[in-house]
């Protein structure tokens, strides 16, 4: 499986006043089993981007190929497309809208036209997959927190067995404890499911923990492409589009200017510790077996 998208171009209020380019020659290919970071100032395109993935808005020009199928072609299927290719927004009130919190999660897989055991179990399934406690599960989605229901909204994608999980900022609005739960829920559903993920997020020490590649977009268009090391090591070319490093990122650099000869490429607090106590060991400022 992979999304592959070649020159697209998309406009806003087309040929009006208000005509404005959301997305210009935007060329990637996304492979099985990624686990992508979408990032870029408000404005760049990241939530456009992400809604031509599964079909929800259709290019104003150029191709998009799901497994070597064009999207665009006659006839292709863009129903069997958006169970393949899930998409979580940023604000689950815009996906719950059920009596209870199990018939919500049920709704998407009810429409594939399995049978009502198999729409029950995926639904089971998939809440159990988020981490949502059972007892909750017959009471409505609107009196959850909001980490709940963005559990309830994720829960309802996974049923429908995508190959591809799109999320928009799921941890936005979220306390530390809350966001924690939320990421590891999705590292975990990576790991265990090989599922491709595209992760949109305004969190640089996020992106930077969890994420495989991460894609930059800046007005309408790609601006860097490539693994968390290569991208932060770009910080003050992402400084000037408004975009930061993980503070992991300055820290290091700050010890590289001092004179302490740590790795600079280090983008997660792990890294950055390995360096920092390999460097320490090798200037005998600690023993070996002394940890921190």
């Amino acid at each position: 499986m992979s999304i592959k998208l070649v020159n697209i171009n998309y406009v806003y209020s087309k040929k009006t006043a208000y005509e404005k380019k959301a997305l210009t020659n935007v060329s990637l290919e996304i492979q099985n089993g990624e686990f992508i970071g979408l990032i870029g100032h408000t404005g760049s395109g990241k939530s456009t981007l992400i809604q031509h993935l599964n079909g929800l808005i259709k290019a104003t020009s150029g191709h998009i190929y799901y497994d070597g199928e064009d999207i665009y072609a006659n006839k292709y299927n863009m129903k069997e497309l958006r169970s393949k290719v899930g998409l979580v927004f940023q604000y689950p009130e815009h996906q719950l809208f059920e009596t209870t919190i199990l018939e919500d999660v049920k709704f998407g897989p009810k429409n594939l036209g399995l049978s009502e055991e198999e729409v029950e179990q995926r639904a089971k399934d998939a809440l159990r997959q988020v981490g949502l406690a059972e007892e909750l599960w017959d009471k409505s989605p609107f009196d959850l927190s909001g980490g709940q229901k963005r559990r309830v909204a994720i829960a309802g994608v996974l049923a429908m067995h995508p190959e591809v999980l799109i999320l928009d900022e799921p941890t936005a609005g979220l306390d530390p404890k809350g966001r924690d739960e939320i990421l590891g829920e999705i590292a975990k559903l990576h790991k265990e499911r090989k599922i491709t993920i595209v992760l949109v997020s305004h969190s640089m020490e996020d992106v930077a923990d969890y994420v495989e590649r991460i894609i930059v977009m800046n007005h309408s268009k790609v601006f860097a492409d490539g693994t968390p090391k290569e991208v932060f090591m770009k910080y003050k070319e992402l400084e000037k589009i408004g975009l930061a490093a993980p503070q992991v990122t300055y820290v290091m650099n700050e010890l590289k200017e001092k004179g302490i000869d740590v790795d600079t490429t280090a983008t997660t607090v792990a890294e950055a510790k390995d360096s920092i106590l390999a460097w320490a060991r090798k200037n005998n400022w600690i023993e070996d077996k002394v940890e921190a």
